[in-house]
């Protein structure tokens, strides 16, 4: 049997595809790194995209400027960082900058000066950098901003009947009363862990850590591992935010588990007076320009955050996160201020200081 060049060429393709389309199933945001001289078998290039998978990993990379803008023009669900070299920065900054999608701009060049003036002119260029080290630093805070503002609220008007409301609302929380119903056993666990490692077959650093979690699952708590910087804050966020059924149900041990933690330190929190009176949180994220005015129309009714909401009784490390956000000519900065009474509450809260893996940012 012959084997055509153009279909084995056409597979491969489609196979990349996929695994791109897998990826961003994992994670909201993707790395799309723009060079010339970018070559898969050179051993710099590498190490660079293992250093890059060690923040986000999902990464995506292009030596021709055409065709990188027309994959940033299929992606819907996802946020892009990216990664572009000084000369085809130039070139290609004016025709992504007013991308929705687009998120970040690092320049990654030999020569700071070349380029420092020029990108002062474009916001979404968060620095120029000439070193690896620098652009992983930098992408880390950025991805977690993406995070950040990924969270979907649902709006809800003060009028509204029942049979008004949106049905992406309805079916979150329909879909966290199952969840939460289910008696999950350790096979759910394992076959868990069998599916990440075959997302994450390419990613050494992500392989490494799903093993720690194999191992070391039941000797932290499950609030640990959600505040832990891997794989599963990105992973469950993105599934509560796309409603994707089929990771949601992988998942569905670990929503079970930390919802039943997060409860039972609220138990022993409220059982101790360790939450006192009333006391004030606070959260910064950005929210896209239709989601600000569909929030302003619906004062006086209910915002619903559908997933595990972080905020922090520190209002500056809050108001740093939405003045970030306000630099992106995309989004709206917003300081969410956050009354709680522990006496009338209808869901489970907690301040997760003594057992995050993230203490610093006295989060509830």
């Amino acid at each position: 049997m012959q084997v055509n060049a153009k279909h084995v060429l056409n597979f491969a393709k489609d196979a990349v595809a996929n695994q791109r389309v897998n990826m961003q199933r994992m994670q909201n945001v993707l790395v799309i790194w723009l060079d010339n001289n970018i070559n898969d078998n050179n051993a710099d290039c590498h190490n660079t995209i293992k250093q890059l998978k060690r923040v986000v990993n999902n990464i995506s990379t292009f030596t021709d400027g055409e065709e990188c803008v027309e994959f940033i023009q299929t992606i819907t669900n996802n946020k892009v960082c990216m990664i572009v070299s000084g000369s085809i920065g130039k070139r290609i900054v004016p025709h992504v900058h007013h991308i929705s999608q687009v998120d970040t701009i690092f320049i990654f060049c030999d020569n700071q000066e070349w380029y420092k003036e020029w990108a002062k002119e474009w916001p979404k260029i968060k620095g120029v950098f000439t070193d690896i080290k620098s652009v992983c630093e930098a992408l880390k805070q950025a991805a977690h901003q993406c995070e950040q503002n990924a969270t979907s609220i649902s709006f809800v008007a003060s009028n509204k009947k029942l049979d008004q409301l949106k049905p992406s609302f309805m079916y979150t929380q329909i879909l966290k009363e199952i969840l939460l119903t289910i008696k999950f056993e350790d096979k759910h666990f394992k076959e868990f862990i069998n599916y990440c490692r075959d997302e994450f077959i390419k990613n050494q650093y992500e392989l490494d850590i799903i093993t720690k979690l194999e191992h070391d699952y039941h000797h932290q708590k499950p609030i640990w591992w959600y505040t832990y910087q891997c794989f599963l804050y990105p992973m469950l966020n993105q599934a509560l935010r796309s409603m994707d059924v089929d990771i949601i149900v992988r998942i569905g041990f670990f929503i079970n588990d930390l919802h039943h933690d997060i409860q039972q330190l609220h138990s022993e929190q409220c059982g101790s007076h360790r939450l006192g009176k009333t006391f004030t949180v606070y959260r910064g994220q950005g929210l896209s320009k239709e989601d600000f005015t569909e929030m302003k129309k619906t004062k006086g009714g209910l915002l619903s955050f559908n997933n595990f909401l972080s905020t922090s009784k520190n209002r500056d490390i809050s108001l740093d996160f939405a003045q970030q956000t306000a630099t992106n000519p995309d989004l709206v900065g917003i300081l969410f201020i956050m009354l709680i009474n522990p006496t009338n509450s209808t869901a489970p809260f907690a301040s997760i200081t003594d057992v995050s893996s993230f203490p610093m940012e006295d989060e509830v």
